[in-house]
């Protein structure tokens, strides 16, 4: 839910970026969104409860961990700093600047999580320290939103959804998003097939990389340095053993102003669109040159 209020919200920016007029309760309800439930909540539980539980089990507490404390009070900050105009004003640059700058952190912080911070998590803790885990993530939550906070805040997340959508539907020009340019068939690979296979499909499609779905759902990306380790062993390896799992993606809606910052600022060559989970589609650099060039 926190990456579509986040690809939302970069709708709105980018629209605002293009001079089209964006009204301010959603921005507003979005703002007050990422700091209760993202900055309060979210990010209170992993740093009162998940972090130093990782840091007990020999983390890097300098490294990644120490970056995602350090871009847990940027966000504080840059929200603190953010004060949109009452009524029908207009948003002052400077506060789109922060708003920008804002979106951008959160993008980077998540990707951050999905490629270290989760799955370091699934590797190290044990079902006793998720019943320890469970019980903070709890206490943090009632002090941060109170008793029944979360369905509160899952309905202002819809509700800026829907307003965003109706501001995206109503008449006009809107900026494109991944929607428009994704690719709707990309490779696709099941988990319990062989790398024999997958390197098959690679050629077939003349891909570097196939997207590893099960039922429906996507749950890693293959790509030929993936593969590379498993040379010569192709035939009894299993897509699922050489994949790296939990892959960025970027929502249906993310403005493509988002999605080339997520290729050029994670050095990918494609990313997966997805939504609630479910794979849609696939942006590849090609078809941003493509765009560019219409």
């Amino acid at each position: 839910m926190i990456g579509q209020v986040l690809s939302a919200v970069e709708m709105l920016a980018a629209r605002m970026e293009g001079g089209l007029a964006v009204p301010t309760p959603p921005l507003a309800g979005a703002i007050d969104f990422f700091k209760s439930f993202v900055g309060r909540c979210h990010e209170a539980k992993e740093e009162e409860g998940l972090l130093p539980l990782l840091a007990a089990y020999g983390a890097p507490g300098g490294g990644w961990l120490a970056a995602l404390v350090a871009e847990h009070d940027e966000g504080r900050r840059l929200l603190g700093a953010l004060h949109l105009p009452s009524g029908r004003q207009a948003v002052e640059s400077e506060v789109l600047t922060l708003l920008r700058a804002y979106l951008a952190l959160l993008r980077r912080h998540m990707a951050r999580e999905h490629a270290v911070l989760f799955p370091c998590a699934e590797r190290l803790l044990s079902p006793a320290d998720d019943v320890h885990l469970e019980r903070i993530f709890g206490q943090v939550e009632e002090r941060a939103i109170g008793r029944g906070g979360q369905k509160v805040m899952l309905a202002l997340a819809e509700a800026i959804l829907q307003a965003c959508h109706s501001i995206e539907s109503a008449g006009g020009s809107r900026a494109v998003v991944a929607r428009d340019i994704m690719r709707a068939r990309p490779g696709v690979v099941a988990p319990g097939e062989s790398l024999a296979r997958a390197a098959e499909l690679m050629g077939t499609l003349g891909t570097r990389e196939l997207l590893v779905v099960e039922r429906g759902a996507l749950i890693g990306i293959l790509t030929r340095g993936d593969m590379e380790p498993y040379r010569g062993h192709y035939e009894w390896t299993t897509a699922r053993a050489a994949m790296t799992p939990d892959p960025v993606t970027v929502g249906a809606d993310a403005p493509i102003t988002a999605v080339a910052r997520v290729l050029l600022e994670r050095r990918f060559n494609s990313v997966p669109v997805t939504e609630r989970g479910r794979l849609l589609g696939m942006v590849t650099r090609h078809d941003l040159l493509r765009l560019l060039v219409d």
